[in-house]
């Protein structure tokens, strides 16, 4: 059993993923630009392939990964990140090994936020309030913007990944309109609805029926506002949402892992906001719970089957940068208590890179962020 993992060198979920397919009996190996990064300096890694950026040039990628796949004899490769998924899926009958997606439209559709929020319309979903860009008018109000596709391979110079923002005022929503379509993909505007990030993540089979699940939410996010997870726990799934989000799956006839985020507000409510077909930050989570993902996944693409699981509830996270930069930015109760909590609640958390067993990631990360390279 041998799985390579291509990613750009900084992903916390690739750390995560090479971890959790390392405990369930993988070799495997990571293919990034120059052979180095994170999920590179992993101990659960056992071999290192130099694969170029996917979003720089996706045939130097697709053979970057065929040589590491011949160099390593790996069976299955995985995307960490959105471009790397993207060029996967549109290169898999190029790719000597299993690519472990849907059929590529079915991915288009799961990562066009436009056809993805009809999808979710029809199976139940809430979603926060689409707004016409040219009707923006409040001088102070926030929005959501984001862009319709993260990854845009085809434009020349376009990051691998398009963040989503939150900005205050008509006038910077415009502005960051303006950036987004200069990389070459329609930008989205959504009224911003406060409350608290949970997800909900899947991994379906070949039907779309789904076979490992978890669910969690967040006490603390970072960057504010439109963050990822660096504080959560995992709770019981909730029945509704997963009957829902099975739906969804089917109707995409997706295949593999997915994440999908939600902001429940002050009332309970829940609203959709993204589905995330890759490896994502908080995954080590979801295997510290009982749920190991990644291994599902894989075991499920290279035809072995997998176990039903899923995640128990009461498990802690923290990914430490993120929630410090919060407390520092947040200053909760004034920033020595806010730093104070926030270091006494890594303990007994599962965290994105640090690991007693495995301390390299983090290590190696905590290297970079001294030489000023955050």
């Amino acid at each position: 059993m041998r799985a390579l993992i291509v990613e750009q060198g900084g992903s916390r979920g690739a750390v995560a993923a090479v971890r959790a397919l390392a405990r369930a009996g993988w070799f495997v190996g990571v293919g990034a630009p120059g052979a180095k990064g994170l999920a590179a300096a992993s101990r659960a890694c056992r071999r290192v392939h130099d694969v170029s950026a996917a979003h720089e040039d996706a045939d130097a990628f697709l053979r970057g990964v065929n040589a590491a796949v011949a160099a390593g004899g790996y069976e299955i490769v995985f995307g960490a990140g959105e471009a790397e998924v993207v060029a996967l899926s549109v290169g898999r009958d190029d790719v000597a090994a299993v690519v472990p997606y849907a059929a590529h439209d079915t991915v288009r559709r799961a990562l066009d936020k436009a056809e993805l929020e009809e999808t979710a319309l029809r199976v139940g979903f809430e979603l926060p309030p689409l707004l016409e860009p040219t009707t923006l008018e409040d001088p102070s109000a926030p929005f959501i913007v984001k862009a319709r596709r993260h990854a845009a391979p085809e434009t020349p110079g376009a990051p691998p990944r398009v963040d989503t923002n939150v900005v205050f005022g008509a006038d910077a929503a415009r502005e960051r309109i303006r950036q987004i379509e200069e990389l070459g993909t329609e930008a989205r505007v959504q009224g911003f609805v406060p409350g608290r990030l949970m997800a909900y993540t899947a991994v379906t089979d070949r039907d779309s029926e789904v076979v490992a699940d978890c669910m969690q939410i967040a006490s603390e996010i970072w960057p504010p506002f439109a963050g990822a997870s660096c504080r959560a726990v995992t709770i019981e799934v909730n029945e509704d949402v997963a009957t829902r989000a099975a739906r969804l799956f089917r109707e995409l006839g997706w295949f593999g892992l997915a994440e999908l985020q939600f902001v429940v507000a002050g009332d309970g409510s829940m609203r959709l906001i993204d589905l995330n077909g890759r490896f994502y930050g908080s995954l080590g989570l979801a295997v510290a719970a009982g749920a190991n993902l990644p291994a599902s996944w894989a075991a499920l693409a290279t035809g072995r089957g997998a176990e039903r699981s899923r995640g128990r509830p009461g498990v802690r996270y923290q990914w430490l940068e993120g929630d410090l930069r919060r407390a520092l930015v947040e200053k909760k109760g004034g920033v020595l208590a806010d730093v104070t909590r926030t270091i006494a609640a890594s303990a007994g958390s599962r965290h994105s890179l640090w690991s007693a067993r495995d301390p390299a990631p983090a290590a190696l990360r905590l290297r970079q962020l001294i030489a000023g390279r955050a």
